[in-house]
Formats: C-alpha cells, sequence, structure tokens
C-alpha cells in the first residue's frame, strides 16, 4: 500500500492509500468527487470548491 497525494485545479485535496496509480485515481474520485450542482452551489456563496468537479482534471502523485 502507498500514500498518494491528490491535487486538483492547483490545490492539494488530501490523500489516498492504494497500491497503483489506477487504484488511487478511482479512490480519489470517490472521496473527493463533487455533483456538478454541489460545486455550483459552493461557487455561489463564494466558497472555494476543495474537491473534483466535473470535467476537472486531478493528479495523484507518490507522497
Amino acid at each position: 500500500m502507498r500514500t498518494w497525494n491528490v491535487h486538483c485545479e492547483g490545490r492539494f485535496l488530501g490523500t489516498v492509500d492504494e497500491d497503483g496509480e489506477e487504484s488511487a485515481r478511482c479512490a480519489a474520485l470517490s472521496k473527493f468527487a463533487l455533483t456538478a450542482e454541489e460545486a455550483d452551489a459552493l461557487d455561489e456563496k463564494g466558497l472555494p470548491i476543495l474537491g473534483i468537479a466535473p470535467d476537472w482534471g486531478f493528479d495523484v502523485t507518490p507522497a
């Protein structure tokens, strides 16, 4: 098991623990994905969107 850092839109979101990069990407989506409605609601309130919104790119890198 390896720890992976998750970044989206230049922000560090947190970590996931998985064996490989593909599994880490799946885990990141499971942990940090937002619906379009959730992202829009945060944006309308002027709050930072700390998650992975639909169509946003994200990266996982070894911690």
